[in-house]
């Protein structure tokens, strides 16, 4: 199989959750009803082997504790796009047990591995400092979101692009992108900001949290979103940049990977 793609299936209902891979998140969201879907996380996997997807279930933002009604099921599908969208097999599987309505539980957290062939080997954020070692990590890491905020807004497109440069690698190798494609995710990103969307200030709340084993950090809302996002003031839409930051060995400033 050349184009391997593999995706979570994932189910959930009356709570907070977040999914990881390789300790990359590819899912939070903060849910009041029921929601199923899929979604890609190739961009996970660096190379072939046993890869770790692990799973937590958090209460409502705000909240201490879980809601009764809280449920998460999820597993790995593969499927082969070299042609056409094929289901191959299904992978790793899990569902978290019911929360029984006399608990006060805080947090549900699983974990289990599952097999991963894929057609390419990526170095990503793995050369990056481990980020324990950095002093004032959180100032370095809200200068870099403000680097980004007057790049856009002061349309130094060119420049964003190049800042991107190492995030885009990852996700054009490892979703098999075209040229084309490649082109066409960065000119749609552009054109979002050129349709009256400005970036917002990073919320007072907001909260690292780090990735990647240690190597990777970013700025999440309360409730799991993205603290790097715009806002267009006339339609009231907001556009999430959900991006990741490392600083590379050799290096003292964060970068986007």
């Amino acid at each position: 199989m050349r184009q391997p793609y593999y995706m979570v299936d994932f189910s959930v209902a009356h709570c907070m959750f977040e999914i990881r891979i390789n300790d990359i998140s590819v899912m939070t969201l903060d849910i009041p009803g029921q929601v199923a879907s899929m979604t890609p996380v190739n961009f996970s996997i660096l190379e072939s082997g046993v890869q770790t997807i692990s799973a937590t279930l958090l209460p409502h933002s705000g909240q201490l504790s879980l809601d009764p009604a809280a449920m998460l099921k999820f597993n790995i599908k593969l499927y082969d796009v070299e042609k056409d969208f094929v289901f191959k097999e299904q992978l790793a599987a899990y569902q978290f047990a019911p929360v029984k309505e006399e608990q006060k539980i805080p947090v549900l957290r699983h974990q289990l591995t599952f097999n991963a062939t894929v057609p390419y080997q990526l170095k990503g954020w793995q050369e990056g400092t481990n980020l324990k070692d950095v002093e004032d990590m959180n100032e370095k890491l809200r200068t870099a979101y403000q680097n980004i905020a007057t790049l856009i807004n002061n349309k130094r497109y060119d420049h964003f692009k190049e800042l991107i440069t190492n995030r885009e690698h990852i996700m054009v190798t490892s979703m098999y992108m075209s040229p084309q494609q490649a082109n066409a995710r960065i000119n749609g990103l552009i054109e979002d900001f050129e349709a009256g969307f400005k970036v917002a200030p990073i919320p007072a709340n907001a909260v690292l949290q780090t990735y990647g084993n240690g190597k990777m950090a970013a700025l999440k809302k309360i409730n799991g979103e993205s603290a790097l996002y715009l806002v267009n003031e006339e339609t009231k839409e907001e556009l999430m940049l959900d991006m990741m930051f490392y600083i590379p060995k050799g290096k003292t400033a964060f970068e986007i990977i």
